[in-house]
């Protein structure tokens, strides 16, 4: 009798730690699901394996400023949800022009101003970590970053493949800490902390990669061997 009271009481606490397990499954493989964002100009984000490529296309994005954009979005998670994640890629950009471009973001759905997260290539090729904080509709925004310094080693133009790696700790309280690593060097580091007073609060976060500018201009990037994965 008191071996079946305990498994009546033991039960539904093992039923909960099994929801609990495949409910962080899913949002660890919904960050390494990736579909198309917006749309794009024909042939400027294709896929052939394990390679993405990205070339200059208009922003089918509504809202915000940003004329060019060839982007593909992952999966969403809840704010509430707790985990580190590695994204990782080889990327290698191909272009004669210097523009600043976003190279990789944590969104969640906003339009207008800069997303939580958003990885800046600046014209240099160092590596700056936006993140605005949006106040009202449109571009009603606090402009902002999540660190004060940028990276010591550049993303190049010239076509040479580099490791581009995002290590991301959501805290489930809808912030998170952010590592960019880049051919194995860790180079900055990051925290995003919603703020109480703010009028717009994040539902959700996906992740984004490709390349998303203010203007047009010609280049061709690829990112072979991405993935999201989980870590401890």
């Amino acid at each position: 009798m008191r071996i079946f009271i305990g498994l009546r009481w033991a039960l539904p606490v093992i039923s909960a730690c099994i929801l609990a397990f495949f409910a962080t499954q899913a949002q660890a493989s919904s960050l390494n699901s990736w579909r198309l964002s917006c749309g794009a100009d024909k042939g400027s984000v294709t896929r052939k394996g394990g390679t993405w490529r990205f070339a200059t296309s208009s922003n089918k994005c509504p809202g915000g400023i940003f004329k060019q954009r060839a982007e593909i979005a992952s999966g969403r998670v809840s704010p509430s949800h707790k985990g580190s994640y590695r994204f990782q890629a080889y990327v290698a950009m191909k272009s004669s022009k210097s523009n600043k471009f976003g190279i990789f973001q944590i969104h969640d759905g906003r339009r207008g101003c800069a997303p939580p997260l958003k990885l800046d290539v600046l014209s240099s090729g160092q590596i700056r970590l936006t993140s605005d904080v949006k106040t009202g509709p449109g571009e009603s925004c606090i402009r902002g970053s999540l660190s004060s310094k940028v990276t010591r080693a550049r993303i190049r133009r010239n076509g040479k493949e580099q490791k581009l790696e995002v290590l991301v700790k959501f805290d489930g309280k809808g912030g998170f800490d952010v590592t960019v690593s880049i051919n194995g060097a860790a180079q900055i580091k990051g925290k995003y902390q919603p703020r109480e007073k703010a009028n717009y609060r994040s539902k959700f976060f996906y992740f984004k990669h490709g390349v998303y500018s203010q203007r047009k201009f010609p280049y061709v990037m690829t990112s072979r061997g991405m993935s999201v994965r989980r870590v401890r």
